[in-house]
């Protein structure tokens, strides 16, 4: 009987190892921007996120087989005029429906990625940090706007934001995400 509880046992514990990593909620993305000389932030999200992602047994394989689709008319500063001047500007002037990501390279070495960010019908690799966590992996790095060919838009947001900018907006931005696993 002791045989067969611990054969049983052992069995369980190997297949529940073979999804080590398997999504376990939703992710969230948090973008920060920066204003005025002082490069004061302004932070959000956004409300609509698709992650597509499949469980995989080692971290690698699991986060390069991630997939996201974000609408940029979903964006949440928790400021509706913030909102709004971002959305019609810096999106909306340009081809930004939406942003798709998904990771290329891994190395969990370094503890780095390679998040492949596509905007305005231009894809650019950034390279981002990540932590793991209390079950979830924390990944930060930073884009330029411009980098995206959003000149335009973005000379659209500086104008019509330059009185609650005290006349100085930065084309960088933070973004980080987190994906709960189990």
């Amino acid at each position: 009987m002791k045989k067969i509880l611990f054969v049983s046992f052992l069995s369980i514990t190997l297949v529940s190892s073979l999804c080590a990593y398997e999504l376990n909620g939703n992710l969230s993305v948090k973008w920060t921007g920066f204003k005025t000389e002082k490069k004061l932030p302004v932070s959000g999200t956004f409300n609509n996120i698709k992650l597509d992602i499949k469980s995989s047994i080692n971290l690698s394989d699991f986060l390069k087989s991630s997939n996201v689709i974000i609408k940029t008319n979903s964006l949440e500063s928790k400021n509706p005029e913030r909102n709004n001047n971002i959305v019609s500007t810096l999106f909306a002037l340009a081809s930004a429906d939406i942003i798709e990501g998904n990771i290329s390279d891994v190395n969990e070495e370094e503890k780095s990625l390679i998040l492949n960010v596509t905007m305005n019908e231009v894809t650019n690799p950034v390279r981002m940090d990540y932590i793991i966590e209390n079950g979830n992996i924390i990944a930060s790095g930073g884009i330029d706007i411009l980098d995206f060919s959003m000149q335009k838009s973005y000379m659209a947001f500086e104008k019509k934001c330059a009185d609650l900018h005290e006349n100085k907006s930065f084309s960088d931005v933070d973004i980080e995400f987190v994906i709960p696993y189990k």
